[in-house]
């Protein structure tokens, strides 16, 4: 059986993509922040945003539908949480065939104007969304190298590559940027260890997450755009993983997930 860890499998697309892979018969590590129900919480420094999911509700689900999972608690600004989640992953299954780099850091900040944010939060922020996800990643090549090689799947934004519209803060914007070149530099320099790395944008996808943060408020995020659901991007993200000749599609260049099946013309079914 194949093994993936998904970050941020607590909820909105990490939960979708988690469950997803499940289906497609992979043995799945569910990592987040939030051990239990009802814990959920985005908000740091005193702030409070209670928020849906957590790791035990992800694995029950999966375990229901007759998958398997193992529920790993991991923050990406702790580099000793990111080992305990390889190791355990290790010590289960005794091997890793897909990461999905899909947490980000989730802070009141990334939303701030330039002017507003403390500079405190500006380091988590990369710490959190380039740095730890880096990190990550070659924790993750260590395992999956002597292995015969793996999937890397980094999931960002569009805002990444767009001008700035007022919708989204700089810290937010700023990161997922920088995130962008991991699977690019990935692709060039490991890709003869059998490791292929793939950039997905979701578009503008309406998320659990993004309900209970801002109710109904939350469509305007998406300025007028389609919105879209997590089931989308989990089922490209699913393909990528999983398909034999996924790997043309490996490296930096950014792949719209809603779209990916009809724009290259590619049957979700086939094998």
């Amino acid at each position: 059986m194949k093994v993936a860890l998904v970050t941020g499998a607590t909820r909105g697309i990490g939960k979708v993509i988690a469950l997803t892979l499940a289906r497609h018969g992979f043995a799945v590590v569910i990592t987040g922040r939030t051990l239990h129900k009802g814990q959920g919480n985005l908000g740091i420094r005193g702030a409070s945003e209670p928020v849906p999911g957590s790791i035990e509700e992800t694995v029950a689900e999966i375990e229901a539908q007759g998958g398997t999972a193992l529920g790993v608690a991991l923050d990406l600004l702790s580099r000793d949480s990111i080992d305990t989640a390889i190791a355990q992953t290790v010590a289960r299954f005794g091997r890793l065939d897909v990461l999905v780099n899909n947490a980000i850091y989730q802070g009141p900040a990334i939303m701030q104007p330039f002017a507003t944010f403390r500079m405190d939060d500006a380091e988590d922020n990369f710490r959190g969304s380039v740095v730890n996800q880096m990190y990550i990643s070659r924790r993750a090549m260590e395992v999956m190298i002597p292995g015969g090689g793996g999937r890397m799947i980094f999931v960002t934004a569009v805002s990444s590559t767009m001008p700035a519209t007022g919708h989204w803060g700089l810290l937010y914007g700023a990161g997922k940027a920088a995130f962008n070149k991991i699977p690019e530099f990935i692709q060039l320099e490991h890709g003869k260890d059998g490791i292929l790395a793939f950039l997905i944008e979701p578009q503008f996808t309406m998320t659990d997450t993004m309900q209970a943060r801002w109710g109904e408020a939350a469509l305007a995020l998406g300025a007028g755009t389609q919105t879209h659901d997590p089931i989308e991007t989990a089922n490209t993200a699913a393909w990528l993983a999983t398909h034999d000749s996924a790997a043309k599609f490996a490296g930096g260049k950014m792949i719209n997930a809603p779209d990916f099946f009809r724009t290259n013309g590619i049957d979700p079914q086939s094998r």
